[in-house]
């Protein structure tokens, strides 16, 4: 009975430092960012809103695959006009990573607020030289 319980004891402690022995190899996750074309906005009213008024405003975009994640947006603001450009991080190719070769429409949501009447442009990048347009009539 002794023996048998020292055995499955041994065996048990035998697993445990093959486990942790294995695990202390760490990988390291290499990502390539690139910018993604902006596809639709959403949220945009089309009447004109107040002064002071907080709009909640989407623009969707789609990565190049599957495995494309929110990197960062990267925005220049003047006074009435904001240019967006929207960034997607994926693996890099020697990560031999498995990606579905079609993405889905990814929401970016933002909020929008000014104290400035007028029309407030915001021009989303699609590709060199083209944008997706859209504005918000401020009174």
């Amino acid at each position: 009975m002794i023996q048998k319980y020292f055995r499955t004891l041994m065996a048990a402690a035998v697993l445990l430092t093959g486990t942790l022995a294995a695990c202390n190899e760490t990988s390291e996750l290499q990502e390539v960012v690139l910018p993604v074309p902006a596809e639709e906005t959403a949220g945009f009213p089309r009447v004109p809103v107040k002064v002071d008024t907080t709009l909640t405003l989407r623009v969707l975009y789609r990565p190049a695959n599957g495995c494309g994640r929110f990197s960062r947006v990267d925005s220049v603001k003047s006074t009435q006009q904001t240019d967006i450009r929207i960034f997607a991080a994926y693996p890099a190719d020697d990560q031999e990573a498995i990606c579905a070769d079609i993405a889905k429409l990814v929401p970016l949501t933002f909020r929008f607020s000014t104290t400035t009447p007028g029309i407030h442009r915001f021009r989303f990048w699609q590709a060199d030289n083209t944008y997706l347009l859209d504005s918000v009539e401020v009174k």
